[in-house]
């Protein structure tokens, strides 16, 4: 097999890996980088009006031949599969031949679709197979096994690619201190063991960081900030994050709190519903659907009217919220502050604000608002948040259980640290194949 990995080798997102064998060609993942080379935060809308070429010339997009719409003289790829529905894993699909035939879970695609309504990523996906944990499947020469694994992503998978007697294996974005620890035992106790090559994440490896808080611990931690606040409790965290949703819902429901969600949380949670038991409007109790102004006329925009009206029997009103503050606890964001949140009364300084995210994204310009918001009103604001991703422990505890004949970096901005902790490792570039 041949291996080339366009981009991942020396950067966190834009993931993309293409593997070839004989007539047989797999992409697994296109993602959009997280930040430019400057380090500055990655914006698609500066983009998007730049021709697709020009974006692959300027290496933007990953030079993957045969794979985007303009792109016609070249062989389509056999299959694109994608691991997890974070945009720097699937962001540059809408650059795609309409042919491309997706190989994702369901609630991967549900959550793209969703995504795209709210977002500049327009990712249409019209031809597709469902892929399930455990379950192989074909394209090509190769057989692929998908792995569910435990990520801050719903539904978020490894694979396992084999052809020819070759087998490589792609971790995707793991961890195991979250809502599904069972996941990493299972995938452990199932993958084959002396693999050729593993494709390993490294988020963590440049970060020098104490132990892993585990969702359970974050749910733990907000129950005690619930307890010590008189006032209203804001939480500002992504959406998409399954399990922290579950952790605050939870400290919601322990607190005697109602648990407060705009209607894009509340579609998130009711697509997902019968994939998962998760809360959700209309069967967990406690939970109301608050609607801002500028989310409404986007789904409005987007013909999606009925998607609003389906939440109508939990609205909870700016007035009624003023009335309830010390009996609630409230997804909040940026994009509100102006349209709903500053003209909710009765908020002070006994109010707390928890900040559940990478602290990073704190420098974001999107973030700006909230924080004078906060700021302006004294309210206190609390870190409370744990990664997605795996710890250095967790990462030695797959090479030592799957023993690869090779160990490749990827998803890491310290490819360099792998040689220090792991054997066998080979380090690539974006762009450079490799024969497996």
């Amino acid at each position: 097999m041949n291996l080339t990995i366009h981009r991942g080798t020396h950067e966190i997102g834009g993931s993309c890996v293409e593997i070839e064998n004989h007539d047989s060609r797999i992409v697994i993942d296109i993602g959009m980088p997280i930040t430019k080379k400057d380090g500055q935060r990655f914006e698609f809308k500066n983009y998007k009006d730049i021709d697709g070429p020009v974006l692959v010339k300027e290496k933007i997009l990953p030079d993957v031949k045969g794979i985007y719409e303009w792109d016609k003289e070249n062989k389509a790829v056999d299959g694109l599969l994608i691991s997890h529905a974070h945009i720097d894993h699937y962001g540059f699909s809408n650059y795609l031949r309409k042919d491309t035939h997706f190989y994702l879970g369901e609630g991967t695609k549900r959550l793209i679709e969703l995504s795209s309504i709210f977002s500049d990523a327009k990712v249409k996906i019209k031809h597709y197979t469902p892929i399930k944990s455990e379950k192989p499947f074909q394209v090509g020469s190769f057989t692929i096994t998908p792995y569910l694994m435990d990520h801050s992503a719903f539904d978020a998978n490894a694979f396992l690619v084999e052809s020819h007697g070759k087998r490589i294996l792609y971790s995707g974005d793991f961890r195991e201190h979250g809502r599904k620890p069972g996941a990493l035992k299972r995938f452990l106790s199932d993958v084959p063991k002396g693999i050729d090559a593993l494709l390993l994440e490294g988020t963590l490896l440049g970060r020098d960081k104490g132990k892993d808080l585990t969702e359970k611990d974050i749910e733990s931690e907000l129950v005690r900030i619930i307890k010590n606040s008189k006032n209203i409790v804001f939480v500002t965290l992504s959406s998409q994050n399954i399990d922290r949703l579950v952790s605050f819902y939870r400290a919601a429901l322990q607190t005697d709190r109602l648990f407060v969600i705009d209607v894009y949380t509340a579609l998130i949670l009711d697509k997902l519903k019968d994939l998962a038991n998760i809360p959700h409007a209309g069967r967990f109790r406690k939970i109301r659907v608050f609607f801002p102004s500028n989310l409404c006329k986007k789904l409005k925009r987007e013909g999606g009217e009925d998607m609003i009206t389906k939440f109508a029997r939990f609205k909870i009103t700016r007035d009624e919220i003023s009335q309830k503050l010390d009996e609630i606890v409230m997804i909040v964001r940026s994009s509100i502050v102006s349209s709903f949140l500053s003209k909710i009364e009765g908020i002070g300084q006994s109010a707390t604000a928890v900040y559940s995210m990478w602290e990073g994204y704190l420098k974001d310009a999107s973030m700006e608002g909230l924080l004078k918001f906060f700021a302006q009103k004294g309210i206190k604001r609390v870190n409370l948040h744990t990664s997605g991703h795996a710890s250095v422990d967790t990462l030695k505890k797959v090479v030592e259980k799957v023993k690869p004949k090779i160990l490749i970096p990827i998803h890491t901005t310290s490819p360099e640290r792998y040689k220090d902790i792991f054997p066998n490792v080979v380090e690539l570039k974006d762009g450079v194949s490799m024969e497996i």
